[in-house]
């Protein structure tokens, strides 16, 4: 049964992604081998193989899903705790409380994000530039290997990616218009990509800010001609709640706890210190333990955490992929770099 259930996921994906290929044509080709490189994947992970970081993490999410689903749709709803780790567990556990348990079906959901992924950066990169650095983009999502990868696993990833692109999605659509629909769906990017990692919340604190000081300077100027606008007064009280909001404590995710704490210092070094664990993880003399230490050795892990592990640092024959992983953003950051007048 769960076969079955997995298989009639895979072919909703299929549906949705032909359908998004009548909507855009211009991508029609580059959705097409993006679904069938991952679904080649996906099944392969499933029949025959053992895919990377399909362990640990991963099998840890599903069986939180299936433990919250096996009492139920209801027990499901009464467990929800807002942003968490596990809420990817939640989400889940929703279809798996509904149809039973399916891997196949979990992975799915992945590789819905994954493909929506893909239109969003094409998208945005439009919108930025023009059909030609939007088709270059959207087959750089589709072909990049751990876009590939994360788009079938039961991991946050690609979840994240989605929802992060989604934010900035509006943010530049709204930077055009300062239209209101827009905040909207920059509102649903940032808070929904804080669901499934608390620190991302951090983007919509800096939008936050720079969306503050915007409207007060644009309210500053009517005030000086002595004119009336309602779309700024009503940004200005938007302004006004946004800035009671991030020095109360009325927020609280993971990661980070209240906004408050990320004046703390302390706070901020533990927090910086935890990810030393595992063959390849960053080498201990990068921990930050001084206030002095954060600029300098925050720029050596910066370096690490986008382009590690480097040859020194490979242990196992897995680490190489994250190796290639890490080639590739190197010439990203060398396309960003020779192409920065343009960008």
């Amino acid at each position: 049964m769960s076969g079955l259930i997995g298989l009639i996921s895979i072919f909703f994906i299929i549906l949705i992604t032909m359908l998004a290929a009548v909507r855009w044509p211009s991508i029609s080709k580059i959705l097409y081998v993006a679904l069938t490189l991952r679904l080649i994947l996906l099944l392969s992970g499933h029949y025959l193989i053992t895919l990377p970081d399909s362990n640990s993490d991963s099998i840890r999410f599903e069986l939180n899903a299936w433990i919250l689903a096996s009492d139920g749709f209801f027990n499901v709803l009464n467990n929800y705790k807002g942003p968490d780790s596990y809420f990817i567990s939640w989400l889940i556990a929703i279809p798996y409380s509904l149809f039973g348990r399916s891997l196949l079906m979990a992975q799915s959901i992945s590789l819905f994000f994954g493909i929506i992924s893909i239109v969003l950066a094409w998208k945005l990169a439009q919108i930025l530039w023009n059909n030609d650095a939007a088709r270059k983009t959207a087959w750089l999502v589709a072909l990049f290997p751990s876009m590939v990868l994360y788009s079938v696993l039961i991991l946050r990833e690609i979840y994240i990616c989605f929802f992060l692109l989604l934010a900035v999605y509006g943010v530049v659509v709204w930077t055009k218009t300062y239209n209101f629909k827009p905040l909207i769906v920059v509102i649903i990017g940032f808070v929904g990509a804080t669901f499934f990692h608390g620190a991302m919340i951090l983007g919509a604190i800096l939008f936050a800010i720079i969306f503050s000081i915007i409207i007060l300077i644009e309210l500053y100027k009517l005030i000086l001609r002595f004119k009336f606008n309602n779309k700024i007064l009503i940004y200005t009280m938007i302004t006004i709640i946004i800035f009671f909001t991030l020095t109360s404590n009325i927020i609280s995710v993971p990661k980070i706890g209240n906004l408050t704490n990320l004046t703390k210092i302390q706070i901020i070094l533990n927090n910086l210190n935890k990810a030393y664990r595992g063959d390849a993880s960053l080498p201990t003399w990068t921990k930050i333990n001084f206030i002095n230490e954060l600029f300098h050795k925050g720029i050596v892990k910066s370096v690490y955490f986008i382009y590690s592990p480097f040859p020194w640092d490979i242990k196992k024959i897995s680490h190489t992929i994250g190796a290639i992983d890490g080639l590739l953003y190197f010439f990203l950051s060398y396309l960003i770099i020779k192409n920065i007048k343009i960008i």
